[in-house]
């Protein structure tokens, strides 16, 4: 097994924002979805799991579930608590696969869905 780090560049995606300062550690994540953003406070994240097509990311007081491609460059990022922003990508820019105003198509890791739930 490879003890190599990953670099922060291959932790890039349009559907994520990174700290770019690798010594700050962002305050909080906001998970920005289609009609309404959830702001969570980096110290009460407990833990994060999943692999490249799902990961679930545990607070305190909620859980944020990421469906997609690629994501284990967002559960690097998150285990470094270098993740700003996860942006939940519109109805047809998931199902097209594009990102952005010109609608190119899009290849890199990205988000399909995000649920956030309370924690019971």
């Amino acid at each position: 097994m490879s003890t190599t780090p990953v670099p922060a560049s291959a932790w890039a995606s349009e559907d994520w924002q990174l700290e770019t300062n690798a010594d700050l550690k962002p305050a909080h994540l906001v998970v920005q979805l289609r009609r309404r953003a959830h702001v969570l406070p980096w110290m009460r994240f407990v833990f994060a799991e999943g692999d490249n097509d799902q990961v679930k990311i545990a607070f305190a007081s909620h859980t944020v579930t990421v469906a997609g491609h690629g994501l284990a460059a967002l559960l690097a990022a998150l285990a470094a608590q270098q993740v700003v922003r996860i942006i939940q990508p519109s109805e047809n820019e998931a199902k097209f696969g594009v990102r952005g105003s010109n609608a190119g198509r899009y290849t890199g890791p990205g988000v399909t869905d995000i649920t956030v739930a309370p924690n019971k």
